[in-house]
């Protein structure tokens, strides 16, 4: 096993609302059946910003380490862990410890598991050096992954595709995307058209070019007094 650290340093809010300071913690102890994982870099995420203002209350434990896109390399595994190896390219994301077996697992609607343990959320994030997770809720990544590039695709990116595959469209056929020039509207327009969709793109007229950049077929002005009707005719 590789040598790890015993302390680390993470991001840390003591309060609500408070200021972000840089703290000295220890390192996580791993059971048998999890992975160390070294993190490269994190994703920052709006849900971040709802928890450090306290919008979601008590489901946020204090003191806060926000941060569920992490990506980074694997320092060290519990004796129970197969398959994995010291230095493997991992992906961490924010829901973690589904059953598997309840109904909403059942229907791949994971994140409505009772079971769910949310990374930056109940339990610390990824705005620290090192984290332990199931390898079951690890994402396994090929070597030449570029890591800066994963780590927010495991939230942002994860939502607009579930959110693609649930529309069941054909290839050929046309899916609207309002906001489509934000951060997951720009990751969704990229991932219907490899998809094989047409792409209507609805956002503000300054974000015209830039959808369209990213392969938008349509655009329209989500101000327009013709939306509605532009949006039937395509």
């Amino acid at each position: 096993m590789a040598e790890v650290p015993k302390n680390q340093l993470a991001l840390v809010a003591e309060n609500f609302q408070g200021d972000f300071t840089v703290k000295e913690i220890p390192v996580p102890e791993i059971e048998e059946d999890e992975i160390l994982v070294n993190l490269e870099y994190s994703g920052i995420c709006h849900t971040d910003v709802h928890c450090h203002e306290g919008i979601y209350g008590p489901l946020v434990k204090l003191p806060y380490i926000g941060g569920h896109e992490g990506s980074g390399k694997i320092v060290k595994m519990g004796g129970n862990v197969k398959n994995w190896k010291i230095g493997d390219k991992v992906g961490v994301q924010m829901m973690n410890n589904a059953c598997s077996s309840c109904e909403f697992c059942k229907k791949e609607k994971h994140f409505l598991c009772p079971s769910i343990v949310e990374f930056g959320v109940s339990r610390p994030g990824t705005f620290q050096q090192y984290i332990a997770v199931k390898p079951y809720d690890a994402v396994k990544l090929p070597d030449h992954a570029d890591l800066s590039i994963i780590a927010p695709i495991l939230c942002a990116g994860v939502t607009i595709y579930s959110a693609l595959r649930q529309c069941h469209l054909l290839p050929g056929e046309c899916v609207a995307l309002s906001g489509a020039g934000g951060g997951l509207g720009s990751l969704g327009i990229q991932y219907a058209k490899s998809m094989g969709y047409r792409v209507l793109a609805i956002d503000h007229s300054s974000k015209e070019q830039h959808c369209r950049s990213l392969g938008a077929d349509y655009f329209v002005d989500a101000f327009s007094e013709n939306l509605v009707p532009y949006i039937v005719q395509v």
